[in-house]
C-alpha cells in the first residue's frame, strides 16, 4: 500500500513570489510616477488621493505632497461642471476624451481632455476616480484663435469695398461678397457655383493663374469684365490658395479709373517734356523773326511800289508772318507765350466772333451760339481766347465734310459741380465752354494722341498738327483745363472749363486801331538786349525814328550806363529773359533812382511767371517778333503817355 503524498512549502519558491510581486509593484510605481500623462486618484467628494509628478507640474503645484488632500473641486474654473462629471462617472462607470478646464494654482486656466475610470465597492457605491489628463491648451488656444480669425475674416469679407469670391478647388463661386454683386452686376445667387472664368469677358490666363497659386500660395492677374449696358472694365485679381482648408480666394479691383489716370499723367509730362522743348525752339526763333521782320520793313520803307526788290521783299515779310504765327502756336502749346490777362464776359466775345466764323465755314453747316443768361466773366487774355474758339470751329468744320451742326455754349457751372483733374488748383464756381460738332467723330486711337504736338489725321500739307496743341496750352496757361469726347460716326465735344471771376462785369474792350508808322520822336532809349540781332534792329529803328539810343548787351552794363547818364534817360527797352539779372528786377533798379522812367518790355516767352504790366502807366509790353512799325508805335504810345 502506497504511502500518502506530502506536499511540504518550499520556503524559497514563497519569497522569489513575494521578490517578483514587489518588483512588479515598483514597476508600477515607477510607470505612475515617471509617466508624462497626468494621473491622479481622488475620491467621488473631491478629495485627491494620489497623483503623479505630472500632475502636480500641470497644476502648479511645487511637489506631489503639496497637492495630495486638495479638494478636487478647487481646481475646476466651474465648480458645478465638477459635481456633473462625477454623476456621469457614477452612472457610466467610465468616461473617454472628457473635456475640462481647470484652473491652475497660479490662477491660469487649462484645457484638458481627460479619461476616468471608476472604482465600485460590492455594493456598486463608486468609491474612487481613477483618471489621466492630457494637456490640450494650445491646441484649443489655436482653434480659438483661427474661430477668432475666421470671424473677423467674415466680418472683412462681408463689408469689404473689394470684390471678394471664395473658390473651390476647381473654380467654382461659392460664396460672394456685396462688392463682387456690384462690381459683376449680378445678384450673389447667379455669382454662386458658377465657374470664375464664366464671369469673365476673357480669362487672362486663367488656368495658368491657377495652377501657379496652388503651386506659390499667390498669384495675381488682369481680366476684363463687361456689365451689360457699360464698356468693358479692367479687374485686377489677387488669388490666395487654401484661405480655408478647402477654399481660395479671388479678391477682385476695378483698376479701371486708376490706369486712365495713370495715362493721363504719362500723357501730360509726355506734352509737357516736349512743350519744353517747343518753347525754347519758339524763344529763340522769335529772336531770328524779330531780326528779320525788322530789316525787310526798314527795306521796304526805302523801295517805291515799282522798285524791282520790293516783290521779293514783300514775300519774305509773308513767309516771316507766318513763321511768327507758328512760334506763337508752339509757345501757346508750350504754355510759354506772353498773356495779358484780364477780365472779359465769354458770352461778348462768342457773340462778337459770331459773323466771322459765319465767313469761316461752309454754306452746308449751321453754326449755333448758346450763351450764358448770366455774365460769364473770366480772367484771360481775349486774343488767346478767341484764338482758341477759331482753332475749334475750324476743326470742326473739317469734321463734317458733308456738312451738319456746329454748336458754342457758354454755362456758368456753380462750385462742386465741376469734375476737375487732382492738378487744377482753382476752388469755386466756372465758366463753361463747350464746342461741339456731329461730324466724323475720333477714333480711341486718335483721341489718345488728340493734343500731342504734330499729330494730325489729315493729309500731308493740309495741317501741322499744332492746332489742338495750342488750344491745349492756351487753356492750361489760363489756369483752364480741357477734356474731348468723340464717338465714331456721332460728333465730338470739347469741353472747357476756366475759374469764374468774383467780377459783376466785364469792362468794355479796347477797339483795336491799325498801325501806322507815328512821328519822328525825341528822347533818348536804354536800350538791352543779349541777342545781338534783335539789339541791332530795335537801335536801327528807333534811330530812324529820331531818338538817341544807348546800347546794351548785358544788365551790368545797362547799370553802369544809367549811373553815368539817368538824367537824360527817358526810357527802358528791355528783355525780359537775360543772363544774370532780368528784365524786370533790372527795371526795379532804375526806376528807384529814377521813378518817371518808362519801361518798355519785349519778350516773346513767359519764363518764369515774372509780372510786365501791374497797371502802372510808366510800363508797358511788346512781344516778339514784332515789325519795325509796330515797335515805333510802341515807344511813341509809351512815351507820349501823361506820368503817374
Amino acid at each position: 500500500m502506497d504511502e500518502p503524498v506530502v506536499s511540504i512549502p518550499n520556503r524559497f519558491e514563497s519569497d522569489h513570489a513575494a521578490a517578483a510581486r514587489d518588483s512588479l509593484e515598483q514597476r508600477y510605481r515607477d510607470l505612475f510616477d515617471g509617466a508624462l500623462v497626468a494621473i491622479y486618484i481622488s475620491t467621488p467628494d473631491g478629495r485627491l488621493l494620489a497623483c503623479n509628478a505630472a500632475f502636480a507640474r500641470l497644476l502648479h503645484f511645487t511637489s506631489i505632497a503639496a497637492a495630495i488632500g486638495t479638494h478636487m473641486a478647487a481646481l475646476y474654473s466651474d465648480r458645478s461642471a465638477r459635481d456633473t462629471f462625477v454623476s456621469r462617472v457614477r452612472e457610466e462607470g467610465r468616461l473617454e476624451h472628457h473635456r475640462a478646464t481647470l484652473q491652475r494654482r497660479d490662477g491660469v486656466l487649462v484645457d484638458v481632455i481627460e479619461t476616468v475610470v471608476g472604482a465600485f465597492d460590492g455594493s456598486g457605491a463608486l468609491t474612487e476616480l481613477r483618471g489621466f489628463l492630457f494637456d490640450v491648451t494650445g491646441a484649443v488656444e489655436a482653434a480659438r484663435a483661427d474661430e477668432r480669425r475666421m470671424r473677423e475674416f467674415r466680418v472683412v469679407f462681408a463689408e469689404a469695398i473689394d470684390a471678394m469670391l471664395l473658390l473651390d478647388d476647381a473654380g467654382v463661386v461659392q460664396e460672394a461678397n456685396r462688392a463682387a454683386t456690384s462690381l459683376f452686376a449680378r445678384p450673389a445667387h447667379e455669382i454662386v457655383q458658377r465657374r470664375l472664368d464664366t464671369l469673365l469677358t476673357d480669362d487672362g490666363g486663367l488656368d495658368a493663374a491657377w495652377r501657379e497659386m496652388l503651386a506659390m500660395g499667390e498669384v495675381k492677374r488682369e481680366h476684363r469684365v463687361t456689365v451689360a449696358g457699360s464698356a468693358a472694365r479692367l479687374v485686377e485679381c489677387s488669388y490666395r490658395a487654401r484661405v480655408q482648408s478647402d477654399r481660395h480666394l479671388c479678391i477682385a479691383r476695378d483698376i479701371t479709373d486708376r490706369l486712365i489716370l495713370a495715362e493721363r499723367i504719362t500723357q501730360s509730362e509726355k506734352i509737357e517734356s516736349v512743350g519744353r522743348l517747343a518753347g525754347g525752339i519758339a524763344h529763340d526763333f522769335n529772336n531770328l523773326l524779330t531780326a528779320i521782320l525788322g530789316y525787310t520793313e526798314l527795306l521796304l520803307t526805302n523801295r517805291a511800289e515799282d522798285h524791282p526788290d520790293r516783290a521779293d521783299l514783300l514775300e519774305i515779310q509773308k513767309a516771316g508772318q507766318r513763321a511768327a504765327a507758328l512760334t506763337q502756336q508752339l509757345l501757346a502749346f508750350s504754355r510759354k507765350q506772353v498773356l495779358l490777362p484780364r477780365e472779359v464776359d465769354l458770352n461778348q466775345i462768342v457773340s462778337g466772333l459770331k459773323s466771322m466764323l459765319d465767313r469761316l465755314i461752309r454754306e452746308d453747316i449751321t453754326l449755333t451760339c448758346d450763351v450764358s443768361p448770366e455774365p460769364a466773366i473770366v480772367k484771360i487774355d481775349p486774343t488767346q481766347i478767341e484764338q482758341v474758339i477759331l482753332n475749334l470751329v475750324l476743326n470742326a468744320r473739317d469734321a463734317l465734310p458733308g456738312g451738319g451742326d456746329i454748336r458754342i455754349e457758354v454755362a456758368t457751372v456753380p462750385s462742386g459741380a465741376v469734375d476737375a483733374p487732382a492738378e487744377h488748383s482753382a476752388k469755386g464756381a466756372y465758366v463753361r465752354l463747350r464746342v461741339t460738332d456731329n461730324g466724323v467723330g475720333l477714333a480711341p486711337e486718335v483721341r489718345a494722341h488728340l493734343f500731342e504736338p504734330f499729330f494730325t489725321t489729315k493729309a500731308v500739307g493740309q495741317g501741322t498738327g499744332l492746332g489742338l496743341a495750342s488750344v491745349y496750352g492756351i487753356v492750361r496757361q489760363s489756369n483752364g483745363f480741357i477734356t474731348a469726347d468723340s464717338v465714331l460716326g456721332v460728333g465730338t465735344t470739347f469741353t472747357m472749363h476756366f475759374p469764374a471771376s468774383s467780377s459783376i462785369e466785364a469792362p468794355p474792350r479796347a477797339a483795336t486801331a491799325a498801325v501806322e508808322l507815328p512821328p519822328r520822336g525825341r528822347g533818348t532809349v536804354l536800350l538791352v538786349e543779349d541777342e545781338d540781332g534783335v539789339r541791332k534792329i530795335i537801335s536801327a529803328v528807333l534811330k530812324r525814328q529820331g531818338y538817341h539810343v544807348l546800347e546794351s548787351a548785358t544788365p551790368d552794363a545797362a547799370i553802369s550806363i544809367f549811373e553815368a547818364r539817368h538824367a537824360e534817360i527817358d526810357l527802358l527797352v528791355t528783355d525780359v529773359i537775360m543772363p544774370g539779372i532780368n528784365g524786370p528786377a533790372l527795371a526795379q533798379r532804375l526806376v528807384a533812382v529814377r521813378p518817371e522812367l518808362r519801361v518798355l518790355f519785349v519778350s516773346g516767352y513767359a519764363g518764369a511767371g515774372l509780372p510786365l504790366d501791374g497797371g502802372n502807366p510808366n510800363v508797358s509790353f511788346l512781344g516778339k517778333p514784332f515789325e519795325a512799325s509796330v515797335l515805333a508805335a510802341k515807344v511813341h504810345e509809351v512815351l507820349s503817355r501823361p506820368s503817374r
